[in-house]
């Protein structure tokens, strides 16, 4: 007779005759399952940080003192709340839900940090290259015009087709002038790269191309077709970074815009800014001119200057990052010896996913076991997993022993390096890309491996954001050391929850995003791939989804195949492991006023 979850309603839903409409009730699923007393908000503060938080982190009810990091919260995540506390007339520094966690706490200092005065004028000028921009110009592609992102939109007949090719045509320049970063241009001198935010000008026009009368199979290889040419014309000087094609299919159909755009300018974070942008602009019955986009944060041309002057206050981490750069005992299985140069014509994609059931522990319950967040669960099993393979492929009859694996991590870079920074708003590249060597203790226990991996990601100062300084911005000699090392093997990015929803043709009353027809060739097949294995990870429709990219002329499918399973294997074992009543504990970064080593902290428990 005890409930296995309960979900807070503000109303219970009715039917005509009043009585309580039972199908109407959500499912328990999509609640936090409540292992505390529920604490609703007690003023008009908390009430609208717990409806941003449930927006956000697409829960029924919040309480004020649940914790953002047990409901599945993550650093990007965090980001999203702070725009939308913004948007709300709340003013929240980017760091402070890390330093205080739950409503309660957020509440109490919410508007006690100074504004952050971000310029509204159009933004123009040189702009120095930061870390993730020199990394992409080092590794000297064959067509470094051609490395891009797509977004395809579905708009519905609502309005005639020459309302919606105007539509489109003035929400493109909106977006053009508002964001600054998509005028960025790039040309190469003496010097090496240089970029610079270029003046509004003539914004780009979508290119017209119409798909009446055709299937709908070849309306999909059209947008392929016209894609691919869309995402190779660009000329990084003298060209739009920004490009777009809008495809017609008749009066009474819906029509398509894609937008495409060169990584330089845009990454994860950007592209959920310009949805919301463009959701805004083409939903919308008022003219777009007078509609009101939220206000710009600092701007990316500042942020890259600070960055700059960043690079010096830095040196005090050189000895962490040339530690983690020093060879570790364990290098992935080569594959094919005699590929000596994997390119993205030769890659190939695999994508597992995790079940429903336990991407929702992963998210809601398996943080509180162990005070962790979700990065520390995927990279400890994504560490057992890597050295599973490295040991097997040595030797099948005895093992290595080997604990140590070296990664390369992506962060989204939004770090809040000073108090007048905000860039929960801004569109750019901002993406940070760092080393880190991941030990797991000898002895084989799920929690102590947890544990271990949490602290070791802990002690990465700013999310890893100084490596690319120190590395690109610092001085000759700090720059030649760090290059000297070999590169790492692996990448892997955690991206956060996506809210995509399928598409759904019934529901053509609304702009939506479609995820089902192929964009074309985003990227050169030239191009060369600095990892032999790219891992990217998020969650959408309530799985966690991983792609395992890969050589196909060095790796056969079956053995990545392999890999992969294996790794899904060592997340379930992981969330088992959390699940069960009698694990749990704490490790020494939960305490910041007293040092522990693990081992004195787990004898004082």
């Amino acid at each position: 007779m005890v409930p296995a979850a309960i979900v807070p309603l503000a109303d219970f839903p009715r039917t005509a005759n009043g009585k309580i409409d039972i199908r109407a009730l959500p499912e328990p699923g999509e609640s936090q399952p409540l292992s505390k007393t529920y604490i609703a908000p007690r003023n008009n503060i908390e009430a609208r940080l717990a409806e941003i938080w449930c927006q956000t982190l697409k829960l029924t009810a919040v309480g004020i003192h649940d914790n953002f990091f047990e409901l599945g919260g993550d650093s990007i995540l965090s980001i999203q709340i702070v725009s939308k506390a913004r948007e709300a007339g709340l003013r929240i520094a980017p760091n402070q839900l890390f330093e205080y966690a739950t409503i309660a706490e957020l509440a109490a200092v919410v508007n006690t940090t100074e504004a952050i005065k971000a310029t509204q004028d159009e933004i123009v000028g040189n702009v120095p290259l930061i870390p993730i921009q020199h990394w992409f110009f080092e590794q000297e592609m064959v067509a470094p015009q051609h490395w891009h992102q797509g977004l395809l939109l579905d708009l519905p007949p609502t309005t005639s087709l020459s309302q919606r090719i105007a539509r489109v045509q003035h929400a493109i320049a909106r977006i053009w002038r508002h964001h600054d970063a998509l005028r960025l241009r790039f040309t190469k001198g003496k010097t090496g790269w240089q970029q610079v935010n270029a003046p509004v000008g003539e914004p780009p026009a979508p290119t017209q191309i119409d798909l009446f009368g055709l299937t709908d199979s070849q309306q999909h290889q059209a947008v392929a077709t016209h894609g691919s040419a869309l995402h190779s014309a660009l000329d990084l000087a003298n060209g739009r970074a920004l490009q777009a094609a809008h495809f017609t299919r008749g009066e009474d159909k819906s029509s398509w815009l894609l937008i495409s755009l060169h990584h330089l300018v845009v990454d994860g974070i950007s592209w959920r800014l310009l949805q919301d942008d463009l959701l805004t602009l083409l939903n919308s019955t008022a003219d777009v001119e007078s509609l009101q986009l939220p206000a710009k944060t600092t701007a990316f041309k500042d942020w890259a200057n600070i960055l700059v002057a960043q690079a010096a206050a830095r040196h005090a981490e050189m000895a962490f990052w040339v530690e983690q750069l020093r060879p570790s005992q364990a290098t992935l299985p080569q594959g094919k010896a005699d590929v000596l140069l994997s390119t993205e014509g030769s890659a190939s994609t695999l994508r597992v996913s995790l079940a429903s059931s336990e991407t929702l522990a992963l998210l809601q319950k398996v943080p509180a076991v162990y005070n962790t967040q979700i990065n520390d669960v995927l990279l400890t099993a994504l560490s057992q997993t890597l050295l599973q393979w490295i040991d097997s492929a040595a030797s099948k009859n005895s093992s290595l022993g080997i604990n140590r694996i070296r990664i390369d991590m992506e962060s989204h870079g939004r770090e809040q390096l000073t108090s007048d920074v905000d860039l929960s708003r801004t569109v750019g590249w901002f993406t940070a890309v760092y080393p880190l060597c991941l030990h797991l203790p000898s002895e084989n226990s799920l929690g102590d491996a947890l544990k271990s991996v949490k602290e070791q990601l802990r002690r990465v100062p700013d999310r890893g954001i100084g490596y690319g300084l120190l590395r690109y911005l610092g001085d000759d000699e700090i720059r030649e050391t760090l290059a000297s090392f070999s590169p790492s093997d692996v990448l892997f990015n955690y991206l956060g929850q996506r809210d995509v929803s399928a598409f759904d043709p019934e529901e053509n009353n609304q702009v939506s995003i479609r995820e089902d027809i192929d964009l074309g060739e985003l990227r050169d097949v030239k191009n060369s791939r600095p990892y032999l294995i790219e891992i990217n990870a998020w969650i959408s429709g309530d799985q966690l989804h991983v792609n395992w990219t890969y050589d196909t002329q060095r790796y056969q499918s079956q053995m990545i195949a392999t890999v992969a399973k294996t790794y899904l294997e060592s997340l379930s074992a992981l969330i088992s492991h959390c699940l069960s009543i009698e694990n749990g504990g704490f490790t020494p970064s939960d305490f910041s006023v007293v040092l522990f080593t693990q081992a004195v902290l787990d004898s004082f428990i």
